[in-house]
């Protein structure tokens, strides 16, 4: 497996929002990847094969809390150990930053990437009853986590 890792930029918007597409019921628009990309309180990360996006994360970091805002990887690449590098490599720099906290919400449905955050150490803090509607005939419940970074 041969990938490179870079910052992901506005140009990324059209590759990212298609990958998004790929494993959201609400996937986010081509604008929004844009904006956010653009946005310096933005911190992003992508892998590229052969020039497409096969995994992001991407982060917020405002008043020394990062929150996470999506992370996506190809269906055909996941298991791989793509997203678990690149939130690794992000909460690295974030911590150099001075961030002292990570913050993000997973459907409680979502086994798979529950079991990703706590195997990197967030915790569980609280829950937000049925805000996962998107693509679902039962709301599910956002499943709040975080991770200290300093001391």
């Amino acid at each position: 497996m041969t990938y490179t890792t870079r910052a992901l930029t506005p140009a990324d918007a059209p590759a990212a929002a298609a990958l998004h597409a790929l494993g959201f019921a609400d996937p986010w628009s081509e604008a929004s990847f844009a904006a956010q990309f653009a946005d310096p309180a933005a911190l992003t990360l992508g892998h590229l094969e052969d020039g497409a996006v096969i995994a992001f994360a991407l982060f917020r970091d405002i008043a020394g809390e990062a929150d996470l805002l999506t992370v996506a990887t190809h269906p055909a690449r996941r298991s791989q150990g793509l997203a678990r590098a690149l939130l690794i490599a992000l909460t690295q720099t974030l911590a150099a930053r001075g961030t002292a906290r990570l913050t993000l919400d997973v459907a409680e449905d979502n086994a798979a990437a529950r079991h990703l955050y706590a195997s990197l150490g967030f915790t569980e803090d609280g829950r937000r009853k049925g805000y996962y509607t998107a693509g679902r005939a039962v709301p599910v419940d956002a499943v709040l986590m975080s991770k200290s970074l300093q001391g």
